[in-house]
């Protein structure tokens, strides 16, 4: 059942503002950390400022892409949990097609800058996007979907440090490794507070697999 939404008369730019969560920065920083770490170790802590720049709004592009994605695979299931169903797509406060057009304006904005990087660099942002949109249909048929999105955040560290060194290294991986089971643990404690939704809703999370591990 479908609930009133909260902001009835909120301008429709600033329900695209939740959409993208930007309204919500400390979300945007989880991923842009990991890929500052990257590229500052990556230059021995002086990497191209242009470079950085890149980093900094590639990361704001590919989250939004991926929060629009993830709330367009959700719109149906949102709506019956607690923490998610002011979202404008669970709420009905914007369409289906609104949605689309914003995720496929995200993703053009992301493509625009890879194209700054270079060709191993560019292959791996290709790489990342089925990822990216794959991971919220993850839920549904693997045990632990929050594996999947820390694959997702880890192709920050493989992009951030390629585009300094033009290879991946020995460090490169235990960063990737490093910063993979830091999603891990953070976004596990995240999915503690819909723990019960999903197991009522029938949806798959760390959360409920750590449960149902046997010691």
């Amino acid at each position: 059942m479908l609930t009133t939404p909260k902001h009835p008369q909120e301008p429709v730019l600033f329900v695209i503002i939740r959409l993208l969560r930007w309204h919500k920065p400390e979300g945007r920083l989880i991923l842009m950390i990991p890929a500052l770490w990257a590229v500052f170790l990556a230059a021995s802590g002086k990497p191209p400022l242009p470079l950085v720049g890149v980093i900094i709004l590639g990361t704001l592009a590919t989250s939004a892409v991926g929060c629009v994605v993830n709330d367009l695979w959700d719109r149906d299931i949102d709506p019956q949990v607690e923490r998610t169903r002011d979202r404008p797509l669970a709420s009905r406060a914007l369409s289906v097609k609104v949605g689309i057009v914003v995720a496929i304006v995200s993703l053009l904005c992301a493509a625009v800058l890879a194209f700054y990087l270079n060709p191993l660099s560019f292959w791996l942002c290709v790489a990342a996007v089925p990822v990216i949109l794959l991971y919220p249909g993850a839920k549904r048929v693997f045990p632990v979907p929050q594996l999947v999105l820390s694959i997702a955040w880890g192709f920050g560290v493989l992009i951030s440090w390629s585009a300094v060194t033009q290879n991946i290294s020995q460090p490169t991986w235990l960063l990737w490794g490093a910063t993979v089971l830091w999603t891990l643990g953070f976004d596990t404690v995240y999915a503690m507070s819909d723990k019960e939704d999903d197991r009522r809703i029938g949806v798959n999370s760390s959360a409920l697999f750590l449960v149902i591990m046997p010691l």
